[in-house]
């Protein structure tokens, strides 16, 4: 349940409130486990639930994952067909940006359609640059290498040439 749906009428529901739905169910099948954590919000009754809901927010997958028991770790990456630490590193990232912002608190923040969540999802699997991360100059260029080795190990090797001939060539008329 989205916080809106929570605060009993003071907010107007909308379609971000099926998106805050489709982020839990994306969180579940990233960690397996919900974001907030179900045993601990029955013990504190109906009005802490909804007070948990509305202000607690939840770890990141990856964080959610570190947290995890061992041997509880390897059976949630054995059922994702993967080793423990490369489920962690997959998920950590643009996955950890994709799924935090489906579950904002703030309704204003997260996706605004469903269209713009799937976008965002396929941007990710085939490696381009996702909206949900806080755009960096850093975060573009590693993710422009990454859909572009070769052209960026070309123009690196002749890079390198034609700084090893300009030194050569500076080292011989110095000579």
């Amino acid at each position: 349940m989205s916080p809106e749906q929570v605060s009993l009428g003071e907010i107007h529901v909308d379609t971000r409130s099926d998106l805050y739905s489709l982020g839990v169910l994306l969180y579940e099948l990233l960690t397996g486990q919900l974001p907030l954590d179900p045993v601990t919000l029955a013990k504190g009754g109906i009005d802490r639930l909804r007070q948990a809901i509305r202000e607690t927010d939840p770890p990141s997958p990856s964080g959610r994952l570190q947290q995890i028991a061992g041997d509880r770790l390897s059976m949630v990456a054995v059922d994702r067909s993967v080793d423990a630490i490369t489920l962690v590193n997959e998920i950590a990232g643009d996955l950890d940006w994709i799924v935090m912002k489906a579950l904002e608190k703030d309704r204003t923040r997260r996706y605004e359609t469903a269209s713009s969540f799937g976008d965002d999802i396929q941007r990710y699997l085939s490696g381009d640059v996702v909206t949900a991360r806080p755009p960096s100059t850093s975060y573009r260029l590693a993710k422009y290498v990454r859909r572009h080795k070769g052209l960026v190990a070309s123009l690196a090797s002749i890079a390198a040439l034609l700084v090893a001939a300009i030194v050569g060539t500076s080292v011989g008329l110095y000579r």
